[in-house]
């Protein structure tokens, strides 16, 4: 398919392919330069591309060792700062930390 490029270096991609692609107006495309020539890509949303990064997320879990999983779920949901309290207030940490500064 060949479009031209007009007075102000813009393409309209043809009506067709809006459609087949479900393009609307203000949808982005990635324009990627390849040794053969220039390729019009659609962009991918932002949900899409959160899918994308977190796709392997379940496998890459499942091969975790048990005491790791256990963790996770024993922490989860919790804030940097209630981690932080935690382990601050493990025994060994505090007399790691004892040591460490002489307190």
């Amino acid at each position: 398919m060949t479009a031209k490029i007009s007075s102000s270096y813009q393409i309209t991609l043809p009506n067709s392919m809006r459609k087949n692609f479900q393009m609307n107006a203000g949808d982005e495309v990635d324009i990627i330069e390849t040794s053969e020539g220039i390729l019009v890509k659609k962009a991918m949303t932002r949900e899409e591309k959160v899918r994308q990064a977190f796709a392997g997320l379940d496998e890459w879990r499942e091969k975790l060792p048990d005491k790791v999983k256990e963790n996770i779920k024993k922490y989860a949901g919790w804030t940097a700062s209630q981690h932080r309290e935690y382990i601050d207030n493990l025994p060994e940490m505090k007399l790691q930390m004892g040591e460490k500064y002489n307190a």
